[in-house]
């Protein structure tokens, strides 16, 4: 049980970067099938907004918006869509509108994490497994999930396993996992927090069979004095929620929270992505407008 804990507690906090940027001019368009539901949006909006896009802009944001599309709620993403998406990423960035100047402040609002995947050959001590457990806070589980998922929780392995013996509920739940992020640079704080829910037949803390529950991190951030896209963080607390339950936990992190730094490489209305310290990439889709 700490184990699992420790996992949804780091989980909960994004963090990022690491890969080598490669700008190509433009990727070809694959043919997709059917769109997860909270992309149906971000289609509708793209395509609204192509007249303010460069041609090349707006074709390689689709690109990776079907990319996306074809990508399972919860569950590990399959290696050659997780490299197809990352090499779109590598595309589109380089290809951002919004001038440096401005990103900071656009990260304003609130965010939903599209999906996430870790550059393992980029990180240092890859090969020790050991130390991706000894601190699973700094660490991430993200670091064991390196082929990419929607909304991961726990390291791949682990979350897999809970899965299959049906602890989690059922992966084509869009909404039995979801990871929000909330940003106010006034305050300098940025909140993350997952919403899971887990099978439960049993009447203590359950409704219809289903116990829900929240990991809130509260991160610290500040911009880097010489990168106006990079914020620098440091995190503050965990708290740990059960609902229909008295479990309301917080844990100060204090001197043990983890530091690292988050730089977003692309933004506009509608998506963001932001790579960071530990290798990570993010991406994530605008819930309020700036």
């Amino acid at each position: 049980m700490q184990v699992v804990l420790l996992g949804l507690l780091a989980s909960s906090a994004f963090s990022v970067n690491g890969f080598t940027e490669v700008c190509s001019s433009r990727l070809s368009r694959p043919q997709h099938g059917h769109k997860i539901s909270f992309l149906n949006d971000l289609f509708t909006t793209t395509n609204n907004n192509n007249a303010s896009e460069s041609p090349s802009e707006s074709e390689n944001k689709l690109t990776l918006l079907k990319l996306l599309s074809d990508v399972q709620p919860n569950e590990s993403t399959p290696r050659d869509l997780t490299s197809d998406i990352l090499q779109a990423v590598s595309v589109l960035e380089c290809e951002c509108p919004t001038p440096d100047s401005e990103v900071l402040s656009s990260l304003v609002g609130n965010w939903e994490l599209i999906w996430t995947a870790q550059d393992v050959s980029s990180l240092p001590n890859q090969n020790n497994p050991f130390r991706n457990w000894i601190n699973p806070l700094e660490n991430q589980s993200y670091s064991n999930n390196p082929s990419g998922r929607s909304n991961p929780i726990l390291p791949q392995s682990l979350q897999n396993s809970l899965e299959d013996i049906g602890v989690l509920s059922d992966r084509q739940s869009v909404d039995t996992i979801k990871s929000t992020q909330a940003i106010d640079l006034k305050k300098s704080r940025v909140r993350n927090v997952v919403a899971f829910e887990a099978n439960n037949p049993t009447p203590i803390f359950s409704k219809g069979g289903k116990t829900k529950g929240f990991i809130t991190v509260d991160v610290r951030g500040a911009p880097n004095e010489s990168d106006a896209r990079k914020i620098d963080v440091k995190f503050d607390a965990c708290r740990f929620t059960i609902a229909n339950s008295p479990i309301d936990i917080t844990f100060p992190l204090g001197v043990i929270g983890p530091t690292g730094w988050l730089r977003t490489v692309y933004i506009d209305d509608d998506i963001r992505i932001t790579r960071g310290h530990k290798g990570s990439v993010f991406i994530l889709s605008r819930t309020t407008k700036k």
